[in-house]
């Protein structure tokens, strides 16, 4: 069988500028993946940055051993799909990533999809039509209200009628101005401003008051169409749901999902999960956070956007009732985190939802391996003894540092606890944050008393390097996790 795993990009991307460099590395991942399915064939096609897949130097790709290279040149979903077409492949496999300023990659992705599948190519993807209302913050919430889910309430705004009166001089006054305002002063305050169709939490505002809300609407901040949502305050989550299909489904009731337990989310002054600060701790199964009721509505948000393959979920429990915050069809800063989670690489869960949508067992091939020093034997075993959602699950951490060297992250991976290390470095960077970080996963362990002593160790060993902020998240949403346990 002959699999492509494929992504692409709409961006330029100089890979002489940005560099990404991960531990383990995505050559190694993938080529244990070769290794235990000898009786296939694998390809990655795919654009730079390649999240997820490849690990280049400059323009050097590092080619992992027994699967073959393409990258795609792109220029829209024909041409993409007619390239990979090229590539004779059984099953595709999409591995969408994400890149500022939309999060509109798995759309095209989504496209691509539907092309092969009507050249015959068994696919691996969620709809297009899904990634369409989850990219657009607005369809998304519109869905959600809809369909029964908890969402906080909004005000859309419209541009062009916002400003109507700018390009219709016989306009003298805007009722749909008037309207909005009115509907903005009766949410409940503070809000969130947000872009309909930005990346992420990037660009968004916390705003107090109505008035505030008038006047950044009438600021030149105000230059796209805007969504008001009311502010929920509560812990913020994230988690994700992976969607199996074997063989030929009709009925999506029959697909095996995976609703993974939620990892707790640390924010920033304002309240908002930022990408770039975001400290992230679990999975959290505690009975007081209504895991059932978790799960039952992820369940049904997946079954009623055809989910197929990986989906991430930004949560807030909000006045002891979850709320979906967004949603997002594609791999996630947390795709490394999951995947520890139910004891395997992101490259063989990938492999599996191939062999699944060939109609071939999970399990074919050689048992997955990470290597005892760091998966320990009791995490793995309480994963398939007891499920995902049992209680007291070994725990994981998420946290920054500023960009290292090779040496340091050598350095840290080196710990037994540290499990994967990822690193972005933007020379063309001029301001602190935009130059990059390096995100370190560390924990297995179900007692929090044990990653503390694990932040405690990596404070002592390398006290040059930890950003002592990040550090101190952490050490408050363990406590948070002890107090609520």
């Amino acid at each position: 069988m002959r699999v492509v795993f494929y992504s692409s990009c709409s961006n330029y991307f100089d890979p002489k500028i940005v560099h990404i460099k991960t531990l383990p590395s995505w050559k190694d991942e993938w080529s244990a993946v070769a290794k235990s399915f000898p009786q296939h064939q694998f390809i990655i096609a795919t654009m730079l940055p390649a999240m997820f897949l490849l690990d280049y130097e400059g323009a050097e790709i590092s080619k992992p051993d027994g699967i073959d290279v393409c990258l795609l040149e792109g220029g829209g979903a024909k041409e993409i799909a007619q390239e990979i077409l090229e590539l004779r492949p059984d099953v595709a496999v999409a591995a969408s990533f994400w890149i500022t300023p939309y999060d509109w990659l798995g759309l095209e992705d989504a496209m691509v999809a539907d092309i092969l599948r009507g050249q015959g190519v068994k696919v691996v993807s969620h709809s297009a039509a899904a990634q369409a209302i989850c990219f657009d913050k607005k369809g998304a919430s519109d869905f959600l209200r809809a369909n029964g889910f908890s969402c906080a309430k909004s005000v859309y705004v419209d541009y062009e009628l916002f400003w109507a009166k700018r390009k219709k001089s016989e306009v003298c006054h805007n009722v749909y101005r008037e309207y909005v305002f009115r509907q903005i002063e009766r949410l409940s305050f503070p809000v969130i401003i947000k872009d309909t169709v930005g990346l992420s939490s990037y660009g968004m505002e916390v705003v107090h008051t109505a008035g505030a809300v008038k006047n950044y609407l009438e600021s030149k901040k105000f230059n796209s169409n805007r969504l008001v949502e009311e502010f929920l305050d509560g812990p913020q989550f994230g988690t994700e749901v992976h969607v199996t299909k074997r063989g030929i489904i009709v009925n999506q009731d029959c697909a095996a999902i995976d609703v993974f337990p939620p990892l707790l989310y640390s924010v920033n002054q304002y309240g908002i999960c930022s990408p770039k600060q975001s400290v992230k701790l679990g999975p959290l199964t505690m009975p007081q956070f209504k895991c059932d009721e978790l799960k039952s509505e992820l369940e049904r948000l997946a079954r009623l956007l055809d989910f197929e393959g990986i989906a991430q979920v930004d949560l807030v429990f909000h006045k002891d009732k979850w709320h979906i915050i967004e949603i997002n069809p594609r791999l996630s800063g947390s795709s490394a985190a999951i995947a520890l989670i139910k004891g395997k690489t992101l490259p063989r869960i990938l492999t599996d939802f191939a062999l699944a949508a060939a109609g071939l067992e999970g399990l074919e091939g050689e048992p997955e391996n990470r290597g005892e020093e760091k998966v320990s034997a009791c995490a793995c075993s309480a994963i398939k003894k007891d499920g995902l959602w049992k209680e007291n699950p070994p725990l994981y951490l998420n946290i920054k540092f500023p960009n290292l060297t090779p040496e340091q992250m050598e350095a840290l991976y080196a710990l037994p606890y540290v499990h994967y290390l990822c690193q972005t470095d933007n020379d063309a960077a001029k301001q602190r944050r935009e130059m990059g970080f390096c995100e370190i996963l560390i924990g297995g362990s179900p007692k929090p008393d044990d990653l503390l002593l694990q932040l405690k160790e990596i404070e002592e060993k390398f006290p040059k390097i930890i950003e002592p902020a990040f550090f101190d998240t952490a050490k408050k949403m363990l406590a948070f996790l002890l107090k609520n346990s």
